[in-house]
C-alpha cells in the first residue's frame, strides 16, 4: 500500500530483499514499501489541495473576466486578502494531513500487519474522497459545473467505494492513487500564481458601491408624460400565452394583452442578462462581455472587434436627461447604481451576495474567518442565502418599485426584476416564497408582481398620461436549465421534454387604451431602444403609430 500511495515507482520495491512471509501495507509477500515522499512532493501536493478545499469564490476571484466581481457590491478587497490568506493555511494544513497519512502508512508497513495496511489504505481513501467531493461543491458554487446528476452528496460515497473496488485489484489501484497524487502535484503548482493574484486583487483600488440613492428632484411640471418600463427576466411569451401550463392563472397578463399592443414574434438579441440589458440602454448589439478590476463593464459586438467601454452617457437614461427627463430604476444583478450613477435620479439595486461568511462589510481578519460555521449560521443564511433566492424574496415584494413608481417627479421608470427566471423559488398553490418550485410557479410570481406594478401607476397622478411596457430581455433558456439545479419535473413536462422557443415578451400600453392589437411579424427585441427613445420624444404615442413603427423594423 506504501508504494500504492506515494506514487513513486514500485518495480524496484519488488527486488529489494524481505522475508516472503511478510505482509506490508496490506499488499501480498514479496512486496516492498518505498521511501516516503520528499517535503517538496508533500507540500506541491498539500497545495493542490488546498486549492480543491478553497470554496468556488476562490476560482471567480481569479478569474480574468472579473465578471463575477462585476455582479457584487464593491470593494471586494478584503474578501480577496482573505482568501489569499485561507489558502496558505489551508496549504499547510493539507501538508501535516499528508506527512500525518504518510507516518500511518510507514507504520503500517513496519508492522507487517494486513490490517493496518488496510487502516491506512482507507484513511487515504478518506482523504482523497473528500477532496474529490470538495472539489466538485466548489466548481458547482463557482458555476463552472452546473450538472445536477453530480454533487458532492454523493461524489464522496461514490468515490470511496471506487477506490474500495480498486483495491482488489492492486496494479489499478495503484495507478489510481499514483495519478491523483501526481494530479494534485500538479495543481498545486498553481499556487505560486493564485496568492501573488488575489494579493495584487487585495490592493488594488475599487468603488464603493451603494446599494441606492436619491438625488433631489424639482418638483413635477403639470401634465409631464411617463413612462414605466419593466423587464421581467428570462420570461417566455410562448409559455405566457402560446402554450401556458394547464391550470395557471395569470390574470393580470390576460388583462394588460387586452389593453396593449402585443408583439408575438420578437427576435432576441442575445442569451445572457449581463449582454442583453446593456445592449438595450446603449441602442448596439453586444455578443459579449466582461469586467475591468474596478468592476466597470466592458463589451464588443463580435469575437474580432475590440473590447469597449460601458459609454453610460450614450444609454437612454442619459438620452432623457438630455431631453429634460427625470430618471428611475429598481433591478437586480446588473450594478446599475455603478454604472449609471451620473444617468440616474433614483436607484435601488440587488448583487449577488457572497457566499458563507464572507462580506465586502468585514474586515480581512473577519473574513479569513469565512469559511468556518459559525453559531449564527442558520441565522446568517437565512439573511444571506447562497442564491438568487434572497433577490427574489426581497423583489418579491418590491417596496423600491412601491416607491419608485409612486414618485411622480420621475418621469422614466425602468424596473427589472428576477423572475420568472430559474429556479423555482415560489409555490403558486400557497402563494410564498421558498425552495422547490418550477418556471410555472415563478410565472405565477410574475402575474402578482405585474398585478402590484399595475397598481402602483394607477395610484398615480400621472396615470392618465403613463405609457407601460412590459419585456423580457430573453426567454425561457430551456438549453440552459435542463438537468441543472432546480430542473422540476414540471419544468420538464411545461417545456414538452427540452423543446426551447426563444421568443421574448414585449407589450406596449398607451393610456387609455382599452382594445388589444398584435404585430405579428418579427421584430428584433434591438428595436426598444429605438422604441423608448421615440416614446420619450413623443414621436409614438397610439396604437397606430407604433405598428407603422413596427412595419419598418
Amino acid at each position: 500500500m506504501i508504494a500504492v500511495l506515494d506514487g513513486t515507482d514500485t518495480e524496484r520495491s519488488e527486488t529489494a530483499a524481505a522475508p516472503e512471509n511478510v505482509v506490508r501495507d496490506g499488499l501480498p509477500p514479496g512486496r516492498q514499501a518505498e521511501a516516503r515522499p520528499g517535503w517538496l512532493q508533500c507540500w506541491l501536493e498539500g497545495a493542490g489541495a488546498a486549492i480543491l478545499l478553497m470554496p468556488g469564490l476562490l476560482w471567480n476571484e481569479l478569474s480574468p473576466t472579473h465578471i463575477d466581481g462585476y455582479h457584487r457590491l464593491l470593494p471586494l478587497t478584503t474578501v480577496a486578502r482573505a482568501l489569499a490568506i485561507d489558502l496558505v493555511l489551508l496549504s499547510l494544513a493539507a501538508l501535516g494531513m499528508i506527512r500525518m497519512l504518510e507516518r500511518v502508512r510507514g507504520r503500517a508497513a513496519q508492522s507487517g500487519s494486513a490490517r493496518r495496511g488496510w487502516t491506512a489504505s482507507l484513511l487515504w481513501a478518506v482523504w482523497i474522497s473528500l477532496l474529490v467531493a470538495r472539489g466538485v461543491e466548489g466548481l458547482q458554487e463557482a458555476q463552472i459545473m452546473v450538472w445536477e446528476f453530480i454533487s458532492a452528496a454523493w461524489v464522496f460515497p461514490a468515490m470511496l467505494l471506487l477506490l474500495a473496488l480498486l483495491r482488489l485489484r492492486e496494479r489499478t489501484y495503484r495507478g489510481t492513487i499514483r495519478g491523483i497524487r501526481a494530479g494534485l502535484s500538479f495543481l498545486g503548482v498553481c499556487l505560486l500564481w493564485m496568492v501573488p493574484t488575489l494579493i495584487v486583487a487585495g490592493v488594488r483600488r475599487q468603488p464603493y458601491d451603494v446599494q441606492s440613492f436619491r438625488k433631489p428632484i424639482a418638483a413635477p411640471q403639470a401634465g409631464h408624460r411617463r413612462i414605466v418600463w419593466v423587464l421581467f427576466d428570462g420570461m417566455s411569451y410562448d409559455q405566457v400565452f402560446d402554450h401556458r401550463w394547464p391550470g395557471l392563472a395569470m390574470p393580470n397578463f390576460d388583462q394588460m394583452r387586452s389593453q396593449s399592443v402585443t408583439f408575438s414574434s420578437v427576435r432576441p438579441d442575445g442569451r445572457f442578462t449581463e449582454d442583453v440589458v446593456p445592449s438595450l440602454l446603449l441602442g448596439v448589439p453586444i455578443r459579449e462581455t466582461l469586467a475591468t478590476s474596478d468592476g466597470w463593464l466592458l463589451y464588443r459586438n463580435h469575437r474580432q472587434s475590440p473590447w469597449r467601454r460601458f459609454d453610460s452617457n450614450t444609454t437612454l437614461f442619459a438620452d432623457a436627461h438630455r431631453a429634460g427627463w427625470t430618471t428611475g430604476l429598481t433591478g437586480w444583478y446588473n450594478p446599475y447604481c455603478r454604472l449609471l450613477r451620473d444617468q440616474l435620479d433614483s436607484c435601488w439595486m440587488d448583487l449577488l451576495p457572497l457566499p458563507d461568511h464572507f462580506s465586502r462589510d468585514k474586515s480581512t481578519l473577519e473574513n479569513v474567518f469565512g469559511l468556518l460555521p459559525s453559531p449564527d449560521l442558520a441565522g446568517a443564511a437565512a439573511a444571506q442565502p447562497q442564491s438568487g433566492g434572497s433577490v427574489l424574496g426581497r423583489i418579491a415584494e418590491i417596496p423600491a418599485v412601491d416607491q419608485m413608481i409612486g414618485d411622480e417627479s420621475l418621469d422614466l421608470c425602468f424596473v427589472h426584476l428576477p423572475f420568472p427566471h430559474p429556479p423555482g423559488r415560489y409555490d403558486r398553490r400557497t402563494g410564498t416564497l421558498g425552495e422547490g418550485g418550477s418556471y410555472i410557479d415563478n410565472l405565477a410570481l410574475s402575474d402578482r408582481a405585474l398585478r402590484r406594478i399595475l397598481a402602483d401607476v394607477g395610484r398615480t397622478e400621472a396615470a392618465s398620461r403613463t405609457t407601460v411596457i412590459v419585456s423580457s430581455d430573453h426567454s425561457w433558456r430551456v438549453w440552459l436549465w435542463r438537468d441543472t439545479f432546480g430542473w422540476s419535473r414540471e419544468d420538464e413536462e411545461a417545456s414538452e421534454h427540452g423543446q426551447f422557443d426563444p421568443r421574448p415578451m414585449l407589450m406596449v400600453r398607451f393610456p387609455g387604451e382599452t382594445a388589444a392589437a398584435e404585430v405579428s411579424h418579427p421584430v428584433p427585441l434591438l428595436a426598444m431602444h429605438d422604441l423608448v427613445e421615440r416614446l420619450m420624444a413623443g414621436e409614438i404615442g397610439s396604437t397606430a403609430q407604433l405598428q407603422a413603427w413596427a412595419a419598418r423594423q
